[in-house]
């Protein structure tokens, strides 16, 4: 029997635009809540979009009938910056690029990053100490992360200038932001109302710099072979061409230091608003030698990290566009239908999550977590799953695990950060915790 899907369209969907453009997770959030986990935006012809918050649904999108639903234009906008690499490409192209990065995330290798994760999270840990409270832990923890993505993902001699690449990454965040790709959508249909042709933007400054970069990177790793990571030493030895290589070290830059560096940076948040459970992870991390042999002691860390990416998932939405008609738990779509599944709105789904605002690490023992597979999905899930989810929560539960032995976090303002969705999920002004040093 088809299922009836709410609708959100002409004077209802107008009522919904400054809601969405200046509170667009608590609207969305509000909408899922009243009328399900399945609802249509309907601007007409030129704008249809399936909001999608149902872990069944997701399960036929992902995986089920995952040959159906295939990557949206909204991704494909990144193309510019990110070419053909393993983040935007698809069919037999991405299968190849999985299967040979594959390797480079196998546990063993991950475990030899362990030198560089240690050494740079003390050199923060060194910083830290002498800072003065409140202090925005945001841009230390992303030149943290992308300090180690170089290190651990390119080469371990690379001298790069970090805080200008990560100022060209995050200006190119704003500018492929959803938010801007529809504002251009609907500047350009009013441009062919008005019979001028449609305006494309050229690649920024932004992005030729960082494809400067990625040159740079594959120079570098030509004269210094024995010290690149395993992927980028297969690549330059194998019959890649320079595109191909600059590509993929463009979805590295742009998928592998800032989703990570989200995710410790609301963890840290999530720990300073609530005492009790940073007490008992202090208690597992002053236990415990920090290192990849004692991840099993470090269970409860990853516990609030994991909690912490439910609440806080560093990708916020996930978009599809349909290829045929297709039914999905009674739900009828029709081809061409675009689609976005928001782990942010299943996360805090109260029919798939009990209290889902509260911070409860406990959810995620092994009792709790079954047959919940699509319904946290922090990397995604299907075939498409984030290929470096393993190395990330790894890391995480090292770096965690080690500013929790020498500092304790608190927040003390009295607003919550204003998270702003992007493409990745950061805070609007910065996340500014107060950090005192234990002694």
């Amino acid at each position: 029997m088809s299922r009836k899907i709410p609708k959100i369209s002409g004077i209802k969907l107008v009522r919904y635009i400054y809601p969405l453009l200046s509170k667009p997770l608590d609207t969305l959030e509000s909408i899922i809540l009243k009328k399900g986990g399945v609802v249509e935006f309907n601007a007409g012809k030129y704008q249809q979009l399936f909001l999608i918050a149902d872990e069944e649904v997701i399960k036929q999108m992902l995986k089920t009938n995952k040959e159906n639903y295939k990557r949206s234009p909204v991704i494909k906008a990144l193309k510019p910056l990110l070419g053909n690499g393993i983040f935007i490409s698809e069919t037999d192209t991405w299968s190849i690029q999985r299967q040979f990065l594959k390797p480079a995330f196998h546990d063993k290798l991950i475990r030899e990053y362990e030198k560089e994760i240690m050494s740079e999270t003390n050199a923060l840990v060194d910083k830290w100490s002498n800072v003065k409270s409140p202090h925005n832990i945001e841009p230390d923890i992303e030149r943290l992360m992308l300090s180690l993505l170089i290190k651990t993902q390119f080469c371990k001699s690379l001298e790069l200038d970090i805080k200008r690449i990560i100022k060209a990454h995050n200006k190119i965040l704003i500018q492929t932001s959803i938010k801007n790709q529809k504002l251009d959508f609907f500047k350009n249909q009013v441009r062919k109302a008005v019979t001028l042709k449609p305006k494309y933007k050229a690649p920024t400054k932004h992005q030729k710099y960082l494809q400067t970069i990625a040159d740079s990177i594959i120079e570098h790793g030509k004269a210094h072979l024995d010290d690149c990571s395993y992927w980028l030493r297969g690549m330059i030895e194998g019959e890649f061409s320079q595109q191909e290589i600059r590509d993929m070290i463009l979805n590295f830059i742009f998928a592998g230091y800032d989703t990570t560096a989200s995710a410790l940076s609301w963890t840290l948040y999530a720990l300073s608003k609530n005492q009790r459970e940073q007490s008992i992870a202090k208690t597992e991390a002053k236990k415990t030698t920090i290192n990849f042999a004692s991840l099993s002691k470090l269970n409860y860390i990853k516990k609030v990290v994991q909690e912490s990416m439910r609440l806080y998932p560093p990708v916020w939405s996930i978009h599809r566009k349909s290829e045929v008609a297709d039914i999905a738990c009674g739900y009828t779509f029709s081809e061409d239908s675009y689609f976005m599944i928001s782990p942010y709105l299943v996360h805090r789904n109260p029919s798939m999550w009990q209290n889902p605002e509260d911070f409860n690490p406990e959810r995620f023992s092994l009792e709790n977590m079954r047959g919940k597979a699509f319904s946290y999905i922090p990397f995604g899930q299907g075939e498409r799953v984030c290929i470096g989810q393993s190395l990330a929560i790894m890391e995480l539960q090292l770096i965690v695990g080690t500013l929790l032995k020498k500092f304790t976090f608190s927040y003390s303002k009295t607003k919550k950060p204003t998270i702003v969705p992007g493409i990745i999920m950061k805070s609007k002004s910065g996340i500014e915790l107060d950090i005192r040093k234990d002694f």
